[in-house]
């Protein structure tokens, strides 16, 4: 019992010392929810000239800083196929209903957003707009602020 203690406590430090930083984001996330994240580049007055998307500064400190922590699960798609995730509402539902033991699920989810949008940066702009880094970084925050409160 003592060491189940321990381990729970020592999981909850760990992710404090990796998530916590993240937190001040949240603001940043919640004022975007709905909202387009990039605009397009298209050059100076010229025809032929590809589009490109501009990303918000903030998102790409965000985005950079936390996959650079080595904490991004690059093997998201397992958790996407144990838990059948295949929308952003299925992504949501299965964030609202995690806990301390599922904080790895949570991670995966933002994971796939920050690693495939290195590819397609059109998901870090749906993350952004949807409510994922919002909703995962809000339920992280929550299950910590109640596991750290545990005394006992």
């Amino acid at each position: 019992m003592e060491n189940d203690k321990e381990h729970r406590l020592q999981l909850i430090a760990d992710y404090r010392q990796w998530l916590e930083p993240y937190f001040r984001y949240i603001p940043w996330f919640e004022e975007r929810i709905g909202k387009n994240q990039a605009k397009l580049y298209d050059g100076d007055n010229t025809s032929q000239t590809i589009s490109v998307p501009v990303y918000d500064s903030t998102l790409l400190n965000f985005v950079k800083s936390i996959n650079s922590t080595g904490f991004m699960n690059r093997n998201y798609p397992y958790i996407y196929s144990k838990y059948g995730l295949t929308s952003c509402a299925d992504e949501l539902a299965r964030i609202e209903k995690c806990d301390l033991k599922d904080v790895d699920v949570i991670v995966g989810i933002i994971s796939k957003y920050v690693i495939g949008g290195m590819a397609k940066g059109k998901l870090w702009t749906d993350a952004v707009s949807e409510g994922i880094f919002y909703h995962a970084l809000v339920r992280i925050k929550q299950i910590l602020d109640v596991w750290g409160d545990e005394r006992a």
